[in-house]
């Protein structure tokens, strides 16, 4: 059963919030775009200030992360082989180099749309809250040296400052 459970890294604007939770077979996005529920369960927590987000000041049996809150988090490399897991057909997608901005980061990394268009019309069009981007990395802007990368880092949409992108397409 310890393999139904996934390592990650939810950031909100203050605190970086370390633990494992129950993805049950599902992927993180699909955890954090279910509208049945608010929040989130993390266990074995480690609890870090952003402004020194490698830095635990608190570790606690368990903690409740509210969705809305999450910034973005970041999938650690562990928890790759249940994040992989796929109960669906695959889609075909194009993949584009993004550069994005949220409060205290900068995140880059390939973000995977279907079908073609240009960037406006596909920020427009998307329906999910939570967005993954893969072979991704999280600068801290502050202190530039301090950094996360992931196979995978889903960002809330709402959070996002700026996206940038320098080309159509790089498929």
């Amino acid at each position: 059963m310890e393999d139904q459970y996934g390592l990650v890294d939810f950031f909100t604007h203050q605190y970086r919030v370390g633990g494992s939770i129950w993805m049950g077979g599902q992927r993180l996005t699909d955890l954090l775009n279910d509208k049945r529920s608010s929040s989130l369960e993390v266990r074995n927590v480690q609890i870090a200030r952003v402004i020194t987000p490698k830095e635990v000041v608190g570790t606690y049996a368990s903690a409740v992360v509210e969705k809305e809150r999450i910034v973005f988090a970041v999938i650690r490399a562990e928890a790759a082989e249940v994040r992989q897991r796929r109960f669906y057909k695959h889609v075909v997608t194009e993949q584009w180099d993004v550069f994005l901005t949220v409060p205290f980061f900068e995140l880059s990394g390939k973000l995977h749309v279907r079908g073609k268009g240009d960037l406006q019309t596909m920020v427009k069009d998307w329906t999910s809250q939570f967005v993954p981007i893969t072979q991704a990395r999280a600068v801290f802007t502050l202190y530039p040296e301090v950094s996360f990368d992931g196979e995978v880092i889903v960002v809330n949409k709402a959070h996002i400052e700026v996206i940038c992108s320098d080309s159509e397409s790089a498929s």
